[in-house]
Parts: C-alpha cells; structure tokens; sequence
C-alpha cells in the first residue's frame, strides 16, 4: 500500500466515525510501518520544515481565510 492510500484510508476512517482521534493519530503516526514505499512523491515535495497551523473553528473567518492561503502556498510550493 502507498503512502497517499494509507492516508486516505485512515482520513476516510476518521471521517466516518470509524476511529477517534487518538487512534487517527497513532495510525498516522505508524504509517511508514504499513506502507510500502519510504515516501511518495506528493510528500517528499514538501521539505520537513513545512508546516501550517491547525485551524480548529471555522466559524472564525481570520481562520478560514488562513487555511486558504496555507492551501495556497502549498499549492504554489509543489508546483516550483
């Protein structure tokens, strides 16, 4: 299994209720040890420095906005 099918088993997993969020981050956390491959290239792109913040409302629009340019920047950032 790819890194990027492992991930989004364990999102859709989260998503539908299936596990909670501790359990979400300990599959993530062990994802090098069910996948095949080191990296992929959508995640080896991104340099291990990168990071963005955790927006937990929505409701706030500061925060929507700055979830739309962290999206951005990291769309510009893989596209160089």
């Amino acid at each position: 299994m790819t890194r990027y099918d492992y991930i989004k088993s364990v999102q859709d997993a989260y998503d539908s209720g299936r596990v909670d969020g501790a359990t979400y981050d300990i599959m993530m956390q062990n994802a090098d040890i069910f996948t095949d491959e080191e990296f992929d290239d959508v995640f080896y792109q991104l340099p291990p420095s990168y990071a963005e913040i955790e927006y937990n409302d929505f409701d706030d629009m500061e925060a929507v906005m700055g979830a739309r340019f962290d999206d951005l920047n990291c769309l510009r950032y893989t596209e160089r």
